[in-house]
């Protein structure tokens, strides 16, 4: 049961990576920087990212964007909200993480070799909270333009 979970979930990535690939694939099929603009087939409003950082002919820099990761939403609400605050150019943020929990230790008899220490260590139930190290993720980030056909 498990496999076949791990094997759907690979086919949906494998799919959406196809899928995503032929979208690319088509925007660079033919150049449209040739065409007249209402001709190059996007249309008004598309957003679109780009590399080599400049916007295709007779479309905009979508400035609301730059720095941002863009993420779909079903979410009516949710759609347009900004959430933290922008990357700068070939920034890697660090973060870390608070944690809490118990534990909770049998008692347990300890000797010494020499029978010094003979007793029972302490036993029962002992919380444990922290923050962990900052640290940067280290994805594998890139940065393209967006560019808004107006």
């Amino acid at each position: 049961m498990r496999q076949t979970k791990w094997l759907e979930r690979r086919r949906a990535v494998a799919v959406a990576a196809v899928v995503v690939g032929m979208g690319f694939g088509m925007l660079h099929a033919r150049d449209a920087s040739s065409e007249p603009q209402a001709e190059d087939g996007a249309p008004s409003g598309m957003v679109a990212f780009v590399g080599g950082g400049d916007c295709p002919p007779g479309w905009l820099h979508a400035s609301d964007i730059e720095g941002r990761a863009i993420v779909g939403t079903v979410i009516k609400e949710d759609v347009g909200v900004d959430v933290g605050t922008p990357f700068t150019a070939g920034e890697e943020r660090v973060h870390e993480h608070a944690f809490t929990g118990a534990v909770n230790l049998p008692a347990k008899y300890i000797t010494a070799v020499n029978g010094v220490a003979a007793g029972v260590a302490l036993a029962g139930t002992f919380s444990v909270t922290g923050v962990t190290d900052k640290n940067a993720d280290g994805l594998p980030f890139f940065q393209m333009e967006g560019c808004i056909k107006p």
